[in-house]
């Protein structure tokens, strides 16, 4: 741990590291492109499609490797690791509960419901890599319509999970009294 994150952590939490923020901006720009700048099949359309794809797969592996190691700062770092989900009941409750009192724990990562989103967006864009894949690297399915169709309801499906992504990060950080958008630039949310 470098001295900045010694001196800066008085005030400070460690919440996102610097490979998920890479992961997740990188996935912002990809599908922005994809979704509203590129011709739809064409070059830059397949490269931000293979960009999404690898970074998908660097944060799934990160979430994995942070599971299976113990860092000499898991007290900081540990966010990023698939270890910290909890879909139970309990913990459910109590973040309604924290919502409710207006104070979440300055110290999380996800909630249950911000889990459930990343599960979904990790489900449809492994859906649009492959059928984006079968589109045009599979001569036999190339110009299906069933697929373009599929690929196609999939990204609208993702856009609406970017909407509501992006609203309860406002909402949540407004009535939860806490930094979510700051600890996803910078690393670091204030206690």
């Amino acid at each position: 741990m470098n001295s900045a994150k010694f001196s800066y952590s008085h005030d400070s939490i460690y919440i996102w590291d610097r490979v998920v923020r890479l992961c997740h901006w990188g996935i912002v720009a990809a599908f922005t492109i994809n979704y509203f700048i590129a011709e739809p099949g064409g070059l830059v359309h397949e490269i931000m499609g293979y960009a999404a794809m690898g970074l998908l797969t660097l944060r799934i592996a990160w979430g994995i490797r942070r599971t299976n190691s113990k860092s000499e700062n898991s007290d900081t770092d540990f966010h990023a690791s698939f270890s910290t989900i909890s879909l139970s009941k309990h913990a459910f409750k109590t973040h309604i509960s924290h919502l409710k009192r207006k104070q979440l724990p300055a110290n999380h990562g996800h909630n249950p419901f911000g889990w459930l989103m990343f599960m979904a967006v990790i489900a449809l864009l492994f859906g649009l890599g492959i059928t984006g894949f079968m589109m045009e690297e599979i001569d036999a399915l190339f110009g299906n319509s069933v697929l373009e169709w599929t690929h196609s309801i999939m990204a609208d499906v993702l856009y609406g999970c970017v909407i509501v992504h992006i609203a309860a990060v406002f909402i949540v950080q407004y009535v939860g009294n806490i930094q979510l958008v700051r600890p996803m630039l910078t690393g670091w949310r204030k206690r």
